[in-house]
Formats: C-alpha cells, sequence, structure tokens
C-alpha cells in the first residue's frame, strides 16, 4: 500500500514498482493526486524481509537489502508534491493546507475525511481539485513547487502579495504553454508561461525573481532544505527525466566461502552486532571485539546457535566491519559478473547443496552435429537462480548511464558531465532491493570464431558503420560496447528472447537478458543469460529452461537467425546506419530487433541485424554466414 495512513489516500502497487518506476524520490497518481514516494526510513523494518548477497554486498559497501513492505496494512508513505492545486470550477490555484482550510472551516470531520482522500474544492459544488501540471527540479536531485506568487509579481516584495489568491487560466489557442496565464485577483497582474521550457534563459528569469533551488530534498525523513547553486529545470510533472533509477543487480551465486557470513547474518544477534559495530573506527572496532564483554557474549550465543567455531565466527566479523578497506572488489558492471560468467561456463564451482541455485551444464562436446555448434562454447540451463536489484540511487533532468557497480558519488558531487547520483543508502547501511526467484538459458559464444570473424570484416562497411558511432556515445563508459562483437551477442540475445516467447510460454516482456561481454585479451567473456523471475517464493513454472536443451535450442537459433533475414521494413530496415537512441543501432527495428525495454539492458540500443546475416552489400560477413577464416 502507499500513503495508506490514517484516512489518506490508498493504491495498489507491486512492491517490484518500488524500485521501479516508483522507487524512493519518484512521482505516482494516487486517486487523481501527485505523491513523491517518501524516505523507505519510514518503513517498519521489523516487518520487512532482509535480503542478503554478499558480492553485492562487498561492491556496494551495504549491510544488505530491505525488501519493501508485503502486507496490506503495512505502510509506504508517501508525500504530496506538487503542492499547488487548481478548481476546475474558477480556476482558482492554491497550496493543499490553503484549500484544506477551506473544508476544516465547514467544522464537518466527513468531509475533512473525504478531502484528505480526495481534495476538493467545497465553495460551490464540491468539484474535484486537479495537481498543477509543472513542477521544478534540479540535476543535484531536489524538487519544488513552480514559484506561482512569484511569477505574476515580479518586481514587488513578498510581503506584498504573499496573501494575494491567483488563477491560472488558459487562452487554448495554440495548445502551447504560452496558452497557460497566471493572474491575480487583487492585483490584476497576469503573465503567461512563455519560456518556462527554455533551459538557457529561464534560470536567468528565476533570478529576477529572487528564486533559485531551496536543495530540498522532499522525500527525505527529517531533512531540511539547503542552499543549492544549480540552476532550476521546469518539467512536466509526469516529465521521464524527472527520476532515472539507477539499480544494480546480480545473480545471487552461492559460493561455498560466503555459507558462513549468510549464516551469520540469518542470526538474530547479528543486527544488534551490526548496530554496534557498523560506524566504530578500525583500531576501536578491533580493540572492542576483543574487550567489550557485552559484545562477545553476543558472539558467543550466536556461535553457539549456528553451530560453528567461536574463532571463526568472530574472526568473520572482525574481517566484514573492519577490513573493507584491504579488499579488491569489481567496479565496472562486467568486472562484477565475471565470476557469475565462470561458474555459468562451469568453470568455477558452487555451493551445489543450495536450494537457490541449481544449473545443469551442456560443454562444447555435448553440441557437436548441430547447425552452429562449432560457433558456441556451451549452454547451461539454469533450473533455479535467484537474482538480487538494489535501488542504490537516482537522477534528475539526465541520466548517468553509468557502468559502474556503485554510487560514483554521493548527495550532490559531480558525476559524469552535468549528471548527479543522489545515494538511497539508509541510515542502517541498507539499500531497498527486490529478491526473485526464476529460471533461464545461459550460453557462451566461442572466443576464437569471434576473433576470426572480427579480423575477416575489419576493414568491411559492416565494421566501419559501427565505430563510426563512436561519436555519437554520450557517456565514456557506453565506449567499449562500440564494436562488432558486442553488437553481435546483444543482437543475437533480442532475437533469441523474440523466439522464445513463441515457445516458452512467457511473453517477451517476462524475459530479461544479462550480457557478459569482455574483448580483453585473454580474458574474452562472451556470454549471454536469458531468464525470467518473480517475486513468488515459489518461482517460475520450468517452461523456459526446458527450450535450451541443445535440441531444442539450435533450432531455435535457427528459427531466429532465419527470421532475421526478413524485416518488414525492408529494404529500409537492412540498409540503415542509423536508427534509434542517439543513432546507436544500425539495421535494426521494432519489426526485427527491438524488444520491450524492461527486457533489455541497454534500453534497445547497440543493436545491428547484419553482423549475424550480412548485408545486402556484404551478405557473406555476417558471423552465422559460415566461413570466418
Amino acid at each position: 500500500m502507499v500513503y495508506k495512513r490514517k484516512d489518506k489516500p490508498e493504491f495498489n502497487v507491486r512492491r517490484s514498482q518500488l524500485l521501479t518506476p516508483f522507487g524512493i524520490g519518484a512521482l505516482m497518481d494516487i486517486n487523481n493526486q501527485s505523491v513523491m514516494i517518501a524516505d523507505s526510513e519510514y518503513w517498519d523494518t521489523n516487518k520487512c524481509v532482509k535480503v542478503h548477497d554478499i558480492r553485492l554486498e562487498k561492491v556496494l559497501d551495504a549491510e544488505g537489502f530491505i525488501e519493501p513492505p508485503v502486507k496490506e496494512e503495512e505502510d509506504v508513505v508517501g508525500k504530496r508534491f506538487p503542492q499547488w492545486y487548481f478548481s476546475p470550477e474558477d480556476r482558482s490555484l492554491r497550496k493543499i493546507d490553503s484549500w484544506r482550510q477551506l473544508v476544516e472551516a465547514k467544522g464537518i470531520p466527513s468531509l475533512v475525511k473525504a478531502f484528505n482522500q480526495k481534495p476538493i474544492d467545497v465553495r460551490k459544488r464540491r468539484t474535484e481539485l486537479v495537481p498543477v501540471r509543472i513542477i521544478c527540479a534540479c540535476c543535484n536531485g531536489h524538487a519544488q513547487d513552480f514559484p506561482w506568487l512569484e511569477w505574476v509579481h515580479e518586481g514587488l516584495s513578498y510581503d506584498s502579495y504573499k496573501d494575494h489568491e491567483i488563477t491560472l487560466g488558459s487562452t487554448a489557442q495554440t495548445g502551447s504553454i504560452s496558452d497557460l496565464i497566471v493572474s491575480c485577483k487583487r492585483c490584476n497582474e497576469s503573465r503567461n508561461l512563455a519560456g518556462v521550457f527554455d533551459e538557457k534563459n529561464f534560470p536567468k528569469k528565476l533570478e529576477r525573481l529572487g528564486v533559485g533551488c531551496k536543495g530540498e530534498y522532499i522525500w527525505k525523513k527529517g531533512e531540511e532544505g539547503s542552499k543549492c547553486e544549480e540552476d532550476v529545470h521546469v518539467l512536466l510533472r509526469n516529465a521521464n527525466n524527472f527520476f532515472f533509477p539507477n539499480i544494480s543487480s546480480s545473480v545471487n551465486i552461492p559460493f561455498k566461502e560466503n555459507k558462513l557470513i549468510e549464516l551469520i547474518q540469518s542470526n538474530k544477534y547479528y543486527s544488534v552486532l551490526a548496530s554496534e559495530l557498523r560506524e566504530v573506527p578500525r583500531e576501536k572496532g578491533i580493540t572492542k571485539l576483543k574487550e567489550d564483554e557485552l559484545i562477545n557474549k553476543m558472539i558467543a550465543r550466536l556461535a553457539q546457535e549456528i553451530e560453528h567455531d567461536l574463532d571463526e565466527v568472530k574472526n568473520l566479523i572482525s574481517i566484514k566491519f573492519f577490513d573493507k578497506a584491504s579488499e579488491d572488489h569489481p567496479d565496472s558492471v562486467m568486472d562484477y559478473r565475471r565470476a557469475e560468467f565462470e561458474v555459468l561456463s562451469g568453470k568455477e564451482k558452487y555451493d551445489e547443496e543450495s536450494e537457490r541455485f541449481k544449473i545443469k551444464a551442456f560443454k562444447r562436446e555435448d553440441l557437436s552435429g548441430y547447425t552452429h555448434s562449432e560457433l558456441l562454447n556451451g549452454i547451461t540451463l539454469v533450473h533455479q537462480l535467484e537474482v538480487v536489484n538494489a535501488l542504490r540511487s537516482y537522477s534528475r533532468i539526465q541520466t548517468t548511464d553509468s557502468e559502474l557497480m556503485k554510487e560514483q558519488s554521493l548527495d550532490g558531487e559531480k558525476t559524469l558531465g552535468k549528471s548527479f547520483e543522489i545515494s538511497l543508502r539508509r541510515k542502517d547501511n541498507y539499500y531497498v532491493g527486490m529478491r526473485s526467484l526464476g529460471e533461464g538459458i545461459f550460453f557462451s559464444m566461442n572466443s576464437e570464431e569471434i576473433k576470426k570473424w572480427k579480423s575477416k570484416i575489419k576493414e568491411s562497411a559492416i565494421s566501419k558503420k559501427i565505430y563510426k558511432k563512436m561519436s555519437n556515445v554520450r557517456f565514456p563508459d557506453e565506449e567499449s560496447y562500440i564494436s562488432p562483437d558486442y553488437y553481435l551477442i546483444h543482437t543475437l540475445s533480442h532475437l533469441l528472447i523474440k523466439e522464445l516467447s513463441m515457445s516458452s510460454g512467457y511473453s517477451s516482456s517476462s524475459l530479461r537478458e544479462r550480457i557478459y561481454y569482455s574483448d580483453e585479451d585473454g580474458q574474452e567473456m562472451y556470454g549471454i543469460l536469458i531468464y525470467t523471475s518473480s517475486s513468488d517464493s515459489e518461482g517460475t513454472l520450468g517452461g523456459l529452461v526446458k527450450q535450451g536443451v541443445p535440441e531444442k535450442f539450435f533450432e531455435l537459433l535457427t528459427a531466429a537467425l532465419e527470421k532475421a533475414k526478413w524485416c518488414s521494413f525492408d529494404p529500409v530496415c537492412i540498409e540503415s546506419n542509423s536508427q534509434g537512441r542517439e543513432s546507436l543501432n544500425a539495421a535494426a527495428c521494432h519489426a526485427c530487433s527491438l524488444i520491450s525495454e524492461t527486457s533489455c539492458e541497454k534500453m534497445n540500443v547497440f543493436l545491428d541485424r547484419s553482423v549475424l546475416i550480412g548485408s545486402i552489400e556484404e551478405p557473406y560477413l555476417g558471423f552465422f554466414c559460415g566461413g570466418n577464416n
């Protein structure tokens, strides 16, 4: 439930939606009201499930992950934003508290309750109030109301007009923002909204009004605003660039070396120990572990309950809290995924007794005899997997699109360009996260064959059109994906997802990709995991993993490649060099290669069919056209 406190509005929402699109700091509409999802610090953590993924915790330097409340009687708090509402009756524009005062003046408790559920104008016919459509935000993650009073009273002191009543009218002539006119009932001043979306000149207009960013994180619990020097941008309330969630995801692989620390974290004494040791400096903490009688009693009881050696448990707790600086953690997404790739490829061992991860691998020799089998290294059926997604931060105005696993900076420090990440780390060092169970198919490509193919197409038009896209990349850490081999595995993933949706029983929007990529010499990584998952405790139904058996998989692969040869927009599509965001796609469109954006890791960019099946001019240079020597 969102914002269900006493007589406040009530709304059902899936827990997974509280990561994206309705994460902390995002706006959602409830009963024709606009509500910002508030801090997870408001949640009753005793009723929330805590999730652990040791690898992800190490990278994010987190204690763990807390899932959103699940039961109907538990609350997820929201805060009304914007505060300004207008009445369609006479276009009067007031703050919500001013409208509420009119209701309270009636002295009817049931009317106040009705207003809290759905704000109404009680002056005449109890007309439902409407939140204003435009708001303000800055690149530093702050948000605030548009300065309605100041806008119409430019050049006057605030004290002279602070009690004036204003209206928001419309000329309805052009359908543009300039049709909206703010008028003052008392002094007859009026001004339209022309130019509010002019990012270059609007900050100067606000400066003349004496208005700047107030530095408010409206969603934060107990947070006062502080002065912010960033320019204020005007946005539509439902604008896509108001909230960009930054989510770190992990396939939670049970390594044997992590088994004991997971057991320790699941014990009731661990949370008490964590609160005692978390903020203690290293030297003092080590001394406290040795000398504090209460700490040592709790560790002794913990070790006794989990039936492990006391010294071993104590040593792991010491490492967990005080030896973080000595640990070498991967920074980038692909570096982090290498451990997953090694296990899924059958190169590394894992705890096979664990119930959350079950796989069956087919090696290269098991695949012989099938069409294109020489181009693959192996196929792995993932009967059971656990995926953990953590909402680590958000950004406004411009996405960071970073390939880093953790926050680039916290609370207002600059990152790439004019983007900022605002940390959503809780005071107890947890992040909001979700665990989901599912199944999938993993396969890895033959790196030697890819090397031969890249060498073969080195001077080709197919290769050149991809490398030309380097100048189109907005973020430097995306540059590594401007390569024919990444376009190859990413496009292949999309084609297989479209084909699997026809045979697995799952829609394409239910399937997701996880790409494993590195072209570093000697450390090549060309893997694709296509999976489906559910937050339900039982996971999924098994229809996907059955399609990974070699006989069926190669039938799917052949069918997908055959369909890729023909697109309903050909020859325009196959001959195209520039499609999609920033023109980062080539021969790829909605009819042939694009899938649901929730299924794609890269928002449907870095795609090109011609790297798989060749182009009209070079039909023999596709990876699957044979003869890569």
